[in-house]
């Protein structure tokens, strides 16, 4: 019985020293200042063509984000919501969490939501 006993605390202490022990490291960048305007057609492009033309052209998985297309993609597809910018698809997706994340990274995102703060111009 009090072999049994020590069993349990030894194991309830090598589960707490795991617990407690699990870290992960929180990825900060510098958010875009959203004073500066945000060109579609240089800053969000760009984002466009350096990781989701490859899955995300003409004829290929919805929306087209080739130049020339892409803005009018994502507006008659639904992807861009300028009256709750944060639940824009467009963002979500590319969010941690999101389908598109492991495509995407947090200054990316960043710079898309602030776009679509500032209306989603197509400049």
């Amino acid at each position: 019985m009090h072999k049994r006993k020590i069993f349990y605390v030894i194991m309830l202490m090598a589960g707490m020293v795991t617990l407690f022990s699990c870290e992960y490291e929180k990825i900060f960048f510098d958010a875009p200042d959203p004073t500066v305007p945000i060109s579609y057609s240089t800053d969000i492009q760009a984002i466009w063509d350096k990781g989701c033309i490859g899955c995300h052209g003409a004829g290929q998985t919805p929306p087209d984000l080739t130049p020339g297309n892409s803005y009018n993609a994502l507006f008659t597809g639904g992807f861009v919501d300028t009256a709750v910018p944060n639940q824009s698809i467009i963002y979500t997706c590319m969010i941690s969490g999101g389908s598109m994340a492991v495509y995407s990274n947090a200054a990316d995102a960043g710079k898309v939501l602030v776009w679509i703060q500032q209306g989603a111009k197509n400049n």
